[in-house]
């Protein structure tokens, strides 16, 4: 079967192992769509010399803009306030907007969702911390805004907001922030506070928030007690009131059970933990994480390491870690060692590109490109990260029309526990080896309800690292017309489950058995994820078993043709469950499929394994394949191909940045709490597309094509 015709999901993942033919194409894709931001970062106010930096006036702007542009995905809170709001302190050594500034954190997740939060993952992503340091706010919204205009046009990120919360403080320190982006030539790091720097001149006072953690605070070997120091920790753990809002969002946002007494510190957190810490810093090119205050290793240390070499497979970051060549010094009361060592949640923080005031075409073509991918993998991990980070990863997952005479699909699948931890010397958690790949159809494998369809997938190569895994599927009558998800999920033969993937595809039924096949003129080639009406329900404990324990009494005598939906439906309570998850497959179909003998191995669905987890659905999928008699549905041919009617819900188009997304998104400006005065200018700014935008869509297309 010709590519042009296959329905094709590669995994962020594939910015390492494309295939050779397609290598330099889709690397080409991620970069048209990622250098397309800058086009829609202009229309908001920038930094003056970076203007492919949002200002702290632009950037606010653009967050009440997504808010209100998608309510039902993402939403803001005021969680605090800087210290000269909280102190109604002013400055008089430089010219600051009167009364300080809120801190601001956004929730990215579907209101929709079946799932109430206390059910969700949850991940909690700080930046603008350190004043000075430009890049990582605008990868913080970036990243925002890649998730919104994902949401029901990639099948990951679909069922990540289905499953998970995404919160992010974007500026921790707006006070110190805006002395950055006004006075440069200070290059001022710390908060606006001038505690006990009498002593100190106008621009070495404050404290340095990253030093400020009640968690090995005071250690002068990784802080410093001089109120003039860059890194001088304040006057007491928790001191300055940017920490506080943050460590008091944390203690709102993750369970209360996790926490742990900082005098246990060697005492390991477990498998079952929920949540995932992310602090984004600049600059140098790293991956840290606990311990940071001493160059000592946690007791969690197997996760720790390899979630950081599953970070370095995209961004090719050094490890800033525990026994690395690379741990530069310590860090007293930072932030991640807090989260990780009293709060119980799994802990990192990035240190990006290669100066505090980036350059912009590094940022563009290297920074973005390669950090976005790596925030989204650990978001697909946050509900239970020790775990999954230990699984192997689905590196490539394809779908092909298989035989038009029997209807049937060819799902191909590349999975692999060691290729994103061989990096930096390896982990012992990527020796295990791929045991099998469960499909699943329209049902994410955390919301598995007995009857549910699913497949067993076995190796075609066992003596692979990364071994290829293929199966035919004949679907039977009972799976209906409209867009359906395919969820892939890899365990390795140690039992530890890996993230899921899964992509999207539409089947159409038609009066004539003969297939329609056709490319869709638009892909979607990004993560997508589950429907609203997902139930959080997980498989039983059943044994597999070889055979179905019902065969169908007949198949489709249909062909399929399978194709990446063009314009997939928008409409979050019918969209199919799909993409990454946390929990062990299960394997039991509502109506067992035909599976016909092919040159493929095909396999029949079997049952749940011994190791998946306990909890049971309340109810089941609504969008599950109907279980009713086979004489009962239509009797139409089925055949798979591309959308071409848009869903009457609003269109989200896709953000730029992931691997091998297929449009730029373009940010509609509307009036924010502090940005009535600029609405107007930006509105007609975004009604025009500028000359950039049509040539780099152009290109886009074609390498599309």
């Amino acid at each position: 079967m010709a590519p042009s015709t296959s329905c094709h999901r590669r995994t962020p993942l594939s910015y390492s192992i494309y295939s050779n033919h397609r290598h330099a194409a889709l690397l080409l894709c991620a970069f048209v769509v990622a250098a397309l931001h800058p086009v829609v970062t202009a229309q908001y106010d920038t930094i003056d010399g970076h203007s492919c930096f949002r200002n702290l006036d632009g950037m606010m702007q653009s967050m009440f803009d997504l808010a209100n542009k998608y309510p039902e995905l993402a939403s803001i809170n005021d969680i605090g306030d800087s210290y000269l709001k909280s102190s109604n302190s002013i400055n008089d050594d430089y010219d600051l907007p009167e009364g300080g500034f809120d801190i601001y954190a956004m929730n990215i997740t579907a209101s929709d969702s079946s799932h109430q939060s206390s059910a969700k993952g949850k991940m909690l992503i700080i930046s603008g911390v350190h004043a000075r340091e430009y890049a990582p706010p605008e990868l913080a919204m970036r990243f925002a805004e890649t998730l919104v205009d994902g949401y029901n046009v990639d099948a990951d990120i679909t069922w990540l907001l289905q499953h998970t919360e995404i919160h992010l403080i974007i500026y921790v320190n707006p006070d110190g922030r805006y002395v950055a982006e006004n006075y440069p030539e200070l290059m001022w790091r710390k908060n606006l506070n001038p505690n006990q720097g009498d002593g100190c001149s106008s621009n070495s006072t404050g404290v340095d928030l990253n030093r400020n953690y009640d968690f090995a605070w005071g250690n002068t070997d990784g802080a410093s007690p001089d109120p003039c120091d860059n890194e001088y920790h304040g006057r007491s753990p928790h001191s300055e009131p940017e920490t506080q809002a943050v460590v008091n969002y944390a203690q709102d946002l993750f369970p209360e059970e996790q926490r742990k007494d900082p005098a246990d510190i060697n005492v390991e957190l477990g498998e079952d933990i929920m949540g995932i810490f992310v602090d984004i810093h600049a600059s140098g090119g790293y991956v840290y994480f606990p311990w940071g205050f001493e160059d000592s290793r946690s007791p969690d240390d197997d996760a720790l390491q390899a979630l950081g070499r599953k970070l370095a497979h995209f961004n090719d970051y050094k490890l800033w870690a525990p026994g690395s060549s690379d741990f530069e010094y310590p860090a007293a009361g930072d932030g991640s060692d807090y989260m990780y060592g009293v709060m119980g949640v799994a802990s990192f923080g990035l240190e990006l590109g290669e100066d505090f005031y980036e350059d912009c075409n590094l940022f563009e073509d290297q920074v973005a490109p390669t950090n976005l991918p790596a925030l989204l993998y650990a978001s697909k991990i946050s509900k239970k990260p020790f775990s999954l980070v230990k699984g192997p990863d689905i590196i490539d997952l394809v779908i092909v029309p298989g035989s038009e005479q029997d209807g049937d699909i060819n799902v191909t699948v590349v999975a692999s526990d060691s290729l994103m931890v061989k990096s930096h010397g390896g982990s012992a958690t990527g020796d295990q080896g791929v045991a099998k790949v469960q499909l699943y159809l329209d049902v994410h494998p955390d919301d598995y309800n007995e009857g549910d369809m699913t497949w067993e997938m076995l190796p075609v190569e066992d003596n692979s690292e990364d071994p290829t895994f293929e199966l035919e599927i004949i679907f039977p009558n009972g799976v209906s017309s409209g867009r359906h998800t395919l969820y892939a999920q890899a365990m390795d033969n140690d039992d530890y489950l890996g993230p899921v993937s899964s992509i999207f595809f539409d089947m159409e039924r038609q009066e004539t058995a003969a297939p329609s096949i056709s490319p869709s003129s638009a892909p979607t080639h990004r993560p997508t994820g589950s429907p609203s009406q997902a139930p959080s329900v997980s498989p039983t404990t059943a044994e597999p078993s070889e055979n179905p324990t019902t065969a169908p009494t007949s198949s489709p005598t249909s062909a399929l043709s399978i194709n990446p939906s063009k314009a997939p439906s928008n409409q979050p309570t019918t969209s199919p469950s799909g993409a990454p998850t946390t929990s062990n497959p299960t394997l039991q179909p509502t109506t067992n499929p035909t599976i016909t003998p092919s040159s493929l191995p095909t396999y029949v669905p079997s049952t749940i394994p011994s190791n998946a987890p306990s909890e049971q659905p309340s109810t089941s999928p609504s969008n599950a394949p109907s279980t009713s008699d086979p004489s009962s549905q239509p009797t139409n041919a089925p055949t798979i191909k591309p959308s071409t009617e848009p869903s009457s819900s609003p269109t989200l188009t896709p953000a730029p940045t992931l691997t091998e997304q297929e449009n730029s998104f373009d940010i509609d400006p509307a009036t924010s709490p502090s940005t009535a005065d600029n609405a107007s200018d930006n509105a007609s700014n975004a009604a025009c597309p500028s000359v950039a935008v049509i040539v780099a869509s152009a290109l886009l297309l074609l390498c599309l094509a």
